[in-house]
Parts: C-alpha cells; sequence; structure tokens
C-alpha cells in the first residue's frame, strides 16, 4: 500500500501518493494552454482525491482558463488541495485572503498560509511574504523582513527573489547599502534569463555613477535585442545601438559581443554556489522562525527549525556544521544532552538534519533513538517517515501505525490532535492486515517499555537485615 501524511505543519492526513496514470498528461496539456483536454483529465484525478488535481482546477477557475471564472469554486478546490499538502495551493489561498479574492479579506489566515507554504521552502509563498512586508500587506511595513523573505528565496535560485535582493542592495533599503552584491545578484537574475533583471541591470550598468559599466550595458541590452521580439526587444535594441558608438575601445566590443552570442540561461538551481547556501545564514523573522514560533510548531507536531539552545547546540554550530559538513560537534552535544535526560533532544536533531541538512535517513535515525527512550514527539515525526516512505526503504503502514498508537499514550495536549488525526487517516486508508500488524507492533513496544521499567516489588517482600 503507498500514501503518505499530509500536513506537517499544521495537520496529518494521508492521500494516495500521486504517481497516477494521466497526472503527467494533464500537466502537459495545461501548460499547453489545451485546457479543455487539461479540465477533463484534472477532474478525473479530482475524483479519486489527487491533490495536485485539486489544485490545477482550483487556478483553471480562478484565473478563467477554459472554464469561466469562478473565485468560490476555486477558493474550495485550493482548500482540498491544501489539505493533501500541496503548498502552492496553500500560496493561492494565502494571496486570495490577503486581498479579499472571492471572500471576505482575512490578512491574519492569509499570512498563516503564506509562511506554512514558506516553512515548506515554497519559492512563491517567501516572494508573497517578502513583498508583504514591503508593501505594509496585512503586516507592517518592514524592509529588514521583506529583504529577510526575498533573501531565502534568492538562496533557492528564485530569480524574482533575486532580483529583489539586487534591488535592496542597491537602494541600502532593509539592508547596508552594498554595490557589488547588487551587482551580484541582479547578474544571478539576469542569467537565468530573467527580463526583468536583465532590463533593470542594463539600466544600472548605463546610469547609475557608482556601477557604470557600458560593456554590461551593452551585452544584456543586445541579448534582451535577440530574445524579444516585442517592445522591449525594440527599445533595448536601439539602445545597444546607441551605445555601441559610445565604446571606443573596438577591441573590447568586438570580445564581448563574442561572449554574448554564447551567452545561454542557467538554471536556478546553477544559480547560487551551493557553499553560498550552506554559509548563509538565514535572517530571524519574528513570528516566522523565531524561537518561539518554532517552538509553538514543535508542539503542534512540526520540524522544529531553529531553537536548540535546551540541548546545548548553538547558532554558529548550526552554521559551522553546514560549512564543514562536520556534525560531530552536533552529534556530541545532542547525545549528552539524552545521556542527561533530555531524550526530546534526539527529536530535535532529526528535525534538525532534515531542515537544514537534506538527510531524511539520518533523521530517521534520531527518531527512532527519541522514539526508543519513550518520546512521543519523536515517535509521531518516526510515524510519519514510515508512512510517507522517506528516510526508509519503503512506505510501511503497519508500522506507521504502531508507532501512532504508541504515541498517543503519551502525546501532550500540543500533539495530540496531530496524532488522533494520523491515526483516523491511516485507519481510513490502511489495509485490515496492516492495521493488525501494526496494533501487534504497538504492543511490542509497551512491553519494550515496561520492561525497562524498574521493577516495583509487592511490599513485605524486603529484606532489611
Amino acid at each position: 500500500m503507498k500514501f503518505q501524511i499530509i500536513g506537517a505543519l499544521l495537520c496529518s492526513t494521508i492521500l494516495s501518493v500521486q504517481a497516477m496514470a494521466g497526472l503527467p498528461e494533464a500537466v502537459q496539456s495545461f501548460d499547453r494552454k489545451e485546457y479543455k483536454n487539461a479540465f477533463a483529465e484534472f477532474s478525473y484525478l479530482a475524483e479519486e482525491g489527487d491533490p495536485t488535481a485539486f489544485y490545477y482546477l482550483g487556478r483553471m477557475y480562478n484565473e478563467g482558463l477554459g472554464v469561466d471564472k469562478d473565485n468560490i469554486k476555486a477558493l474550495e478546490l485550493f482548500q482540498l488541495a491544501d489539505k493533501g499538502y500541496n503548498m502552492d495551493a496553500a500560496v493561492q489561498l494565502g494571496k486570495m485572503m490577503l486581498t479579499g479574492q472571492g471572500m471576505a479579506k482575512n490578512t491574519d489566515l492569509g499570512l498563516q498560509y503564506l509562511k506554512k507554504a514558506a516553512y515548506a521552502g515554497n519559492e512563491d509563498a517567501l516572494y508573497e511574504l517578502g513583498n508583504a512586508y514591503l508593501n505594509g500587506t496585512g503586516v507592517e511595513k518592514d524592509y529588514t523582513y521583506a529583504f529577510g523573505f526575498y533573501l531565502m528565496g534568492a538562496l533557492k535560485g528564485d530569480k524574482r527573489a533575486q532580483t529583489k535582493v539586487g534591488q535592496a542592495y542597491l537602494s541600502g533599503r532593509g539592508i547596508p547599502q552594498d554595490y557589488s552584491e547588487s551587482v551580484k545578484w541582479y547578474a544571478r537574475a539576469a542569467n537565468q534569463g530573467y527580463v526583468v533583471a536583465q532590463k533593470e541591470f542594463a539600466e544600472v550598468r548605463e546610469t547609475n555613477p557608482r556601477l557604470m559599466n557600458l560593456l554590461d550595458a551593452y551585452a544584456w541590452y543586445s541579448i534582451l535585442a535577440a530574445y524579444n521580439s516585442d517592445e522591449i526587444g525594440q527599445t533595448a535594441a536601439a539602445k545597444r545601438d546607441a551605445l555601441g558608438l559610445k565604446i571606443k575601445n573596438a577591441k573590447d566590443l568586438t570580445a564581448r559581443q563574442q561572449k554574448i552570442r554564447e551567452w545561454r540561461p542557467i538554471s536556478a538551481a546553477d544559480s547560487v554556489p551551493d557553499e553560498e547556501r550552506r554559509k548563509a545564514v538565514l535572517p530571524v523573522i519574528p513570528g516566522f522562525n523565531d524561537a518561539a514560533t518554532t517552538q509553538q510548531m514543535l508542539e503542534g507536531g512540526s520540524v522544529l527549525l531553529t531553537d536548540g539552545s535546551p540541548y546545548g547546540v548553538t547558532t554558529d554550530m548550526i552554521n559551522d556544521a553546514i560549512t564543514s559538513q562536520d556534525r560531530t560537534a552536533l552529534e556530541k552535544a545532542v547525545t549528552l544532552a539524552g545521556t542527561d535526560g533530555k531524550t526530546k533532544a534526539y527529536a530535535y536533531y532529526g528535525d534538525l538534519l532534515r531542515s537544514r541538512f537534506d538527510d531524511e535517513k539520518g533523521a530517521v535515525n534520531w527518531y527512532q533513538k527519541g522514539a526508543d527512550a519513550g518520546d512521543a514527539y519523536a515517535q509521531y515525526q518516526l510515524a510519519k517517515m514510515y508512512c510517507e516512505g522517506r528516510g526508509v526503504e519503503n512506505p510501511d503502514a503497519a508500522v506507521c501505525y504502531g508507532w501512532l498508537l504508541t504515541s498517543a499514550k503519551t502525546a501532550d495536549q500540543n500533539l495530540t490532535l496531530s496524532v488522533q488525526s494520523a491515526i483516523l487517516a491511516v485507519e481510513a486508508e490502511a489495509t485490515a492486515d496492516e492495521l493488525t500488524k501494526g496494533k501487534e507492533f504497538a504492543e511490542q513496544q509497551a512491553q519494550k517499555a515496561a520492561a525497562q521499567q524498574p521493577e516495583k516489588k509487592a511490599p513485605g517482600l524486603f529484606n532489611l537485615f
């Protein structure tokens, strides 16, 4: 049986893995603007509960693509997709609620949807949150926080966010002015073929006294002209020709023209060096990734992203480990904390391995340590890994169910809802045999836990002499 636990941040629901025949074809039809075929395929898949199909149908109703525009239907479909942990749908819900599209405006809930998707690494969500803080939409205007969200997206390769980072460094808005950083980020977006960045970068290189470089301006106007036949391309061609007359060194101009002919767009993944991604220290934004907020997320059953101070883990230790790829100091601190009775450290480290080191197999090992030590949160996260088939060889419904039943026995008030929701979801999807094996697994865990407890002697059997 293939299924996965959905909703690592707010809820736990299990739906079928998105591997149905017809989904790739439906997406291809959508991308080709063959909306009649796409609508038929997505409608069929939606009947089977596919969250991706819900999302695309929502977009079609939201944008009036092949169907009459209907914001209410779009809202309902996005909500169904969001329940399937489709973060693109969460972004759409956030945007609709922030603007009051199809409903009464609800900025608080809209921001919650965006933050949920941003925690999952969704670039659109990070970009929209940057816009929210930049424009004061639902929050107080704060250029520093706007820059922080843009930077997080830019490091992931989002060309729009990279352009915003370039703008911020150029203006000194939200970050100290730094012309070299501005050039670097503009170039990264422009080299991805992003027309907005290419146009702005060419203009900056042509007109800004501190960044003027006519050869660079000539190059980007040339690329704009070559790749765009509309008004933007025509304007760029005229500016390119005018600059060609200003550049006096014919040899330099010829060399640059050769490079222009060789230019090809790069991928988002190649736009930022891996080393820079590893070394980057993400800004702390209140209400998003500060210690108090992440602690609330932990208690709600989601992945803890920052605060490891109770276990002797500091931000510097994490950044050093990312840079050096040596996690010895982190593991020593976590092991020591566990030995001292702070067994929740094991699950914290599992969360850390997933969120900052992309090591799901390692995370499973540490969740296992916490689960064996009786930590309900570790048991819950370990169950999710088995349900999703992440960090383990294959999804295992029985083991997943067994750990959920075990976790439910000691889960605190904050975790109980997530655990119970997951149990109900598994019971709705798993086979009778898987449920039976899961109960047996839970019973075995209970026996192990009882065997580890100190033996209690009956009254009157103590030998006091």
